[in-house]
This record gives structure tokens, C-alpha cells and sequence, in this order.
């Protein structure tokens, strides 16, 4: 494999720091305004908002941490931090297993499970791939896929909680209520038009 200079490294942190600043600018007002708005599904829609956001954090990390322990610090401690953060990438995804299957049981969204599917499926890849090519000491050249890999996923795990915000809203317009306006009840007329008519001939000076 070719050799990855510090350049390469260096923007693959940034690009995965402003991904990051703009997943948390979006969860901060997706948190501010829109859980007013979910009524129906908000019991079981929470809980995996929240295990989705840790997720994709954890995600975003790997490649922002890691790539700069590889620039700043000695090969060690770049193999420790992502060791750490794919136990805790792995660790998160299985107990959000469960989340994932309530939510599907009351929205019946099939886009979380392909999700999980996916994100299992490059977890196993990102700890698989450097012990592969690198062993138990695998080299900066060795970790790149997986640093890829970890963006990829968690690019792709924001494109579908943002798709789920409009499955989600539409979940709770299913089966609501018309909100049909009052109109002001009439009350019923009984004078008869022709009295009228007569009453204001009686009182008309000029007859």
C-alpha cells in the first residue's frame, strides 16, 4: 500500500470536523423544535434518536482522533484510541439493536433496519480489515480503510436519520385528526320578509 502522508490525514480530520459541527448544529434544533411536534411516536422515537446520535458521533470521531494522533503522536496511541473507539462503536450498535426493532414495530420504517444492517456490517469490516493487512500492529497504511470506512458510515448514518425526520412526520400526520375550523352557528330567520315589507309601508309618512 502507498505510503499516507500527513496532508491526506490532516484533511480527512477536517473533512470529518465539519461534518461533526454540522450533524450537532442539526440534532441542537431538530432537540429545539421539532420533539414538540412528535406526539404519537415520541415514546419509542426518542430513545433511538438519541442511540442514532451517539452512534454517528462515535463514528465522525474515529477518523477526526485517530487521524491526528497519526500526524501529532507516535503509532501506539493511535492503534489504543481506535481500539477504544470501534469497542465503543460496536458496543453502542448492538444495544441499539432493540431501540431499532421498537421503533420499527410502531413506525414501520424499514430504512432503520437496512441501517443497522449496514452499520453492522462496516463495523465488522473496520476491525477485520487491520488485522488483516497489519496484524495485531497495524501501520497508519493499515488503519486508513478503516478511518474510511468509520466517515462512510456515519456520513450515511446522518442521511438517513435525516430522511427518518420526514417518515417520522408523515407517521404522525397518518392518522390524525382533520382539523377541520368551526364556523359560527346561524341563527334561524323566521320573520317573514313580507311583514317586514308591510311594517315599514305602515310607517312611511308619505302613505
Amino acid at each position: 500500500m502507498d505510503p499516507v502522508s500527513d496532508t491526506f490525514l490532516v484533511g480527512l480530520a477536517e473533512i470529518s470536523a465539519g461534518l461533526t459541527g454540522l450533524f450537532l448544529v442539526g440534532m441542537i434544533f431538530y432537540i429545539q423544535t421539532g420533539y414538540d411536534r412528535i406526539e404519537r411516536s415520541r415514546e419509542v422515537v426518542e430513545p433511538y434518536f438519541r442511540a442514532a446520535t451517539t452512534i454517528t458521533f462515535i463514528a465522525y470521531a474515529i477518523p477526526l482522533f485517530v487521524s491526528l494522533t497519526l500526524v501529532a503522536l507516535p503509532i501506539g496511541w493511535s492503534r489504543l484510541l481506535f481500539l477504544v473507539l470501534v469497542l465503543g462503536l460496536a458496543v453502542t450498535d448492538v444495544l441499539t439493536v432493540a431501540t431499532v426493532r421498537t421503533v420499527m414495530r410502531v413506525t414501520r420504517l424499514g430504512l432503520l433496519m437496512m441501517m443497522e444492517v449496514i452499520g453492522t456490517a462496516v463495523v465488522a469490516l473496520m476491525v477485520i480489515l487491520p488485522l488483516a493487512t497489519g496484524g495485531l500492529s497495524p501501520d497508519r497504511e493499515d488503519l486508513v480503510p478503516a478511518l474510511l470506512l468509520s466517515l462512510a458510515v456515519a456520513f450515511l448514518g446522518t442521511c438517513v436519520l435525516a430522511l427518518t425526520l420526514f417518515d417520522i412526520a408523515r407517521f404522525e400526520r397518518s392518522e390524525a385528526p382533520l382539523a377541520v375550523p368551526e364556523l359560527p352557528e346561524r341563527t334561524a330567520d323566521t320573520t317573514d320578509p313580507t311583514d317586514e315589507s308591510a311594517s315599514d309601508q305602515g310607517t312611511d309618512p308619505l302613505h
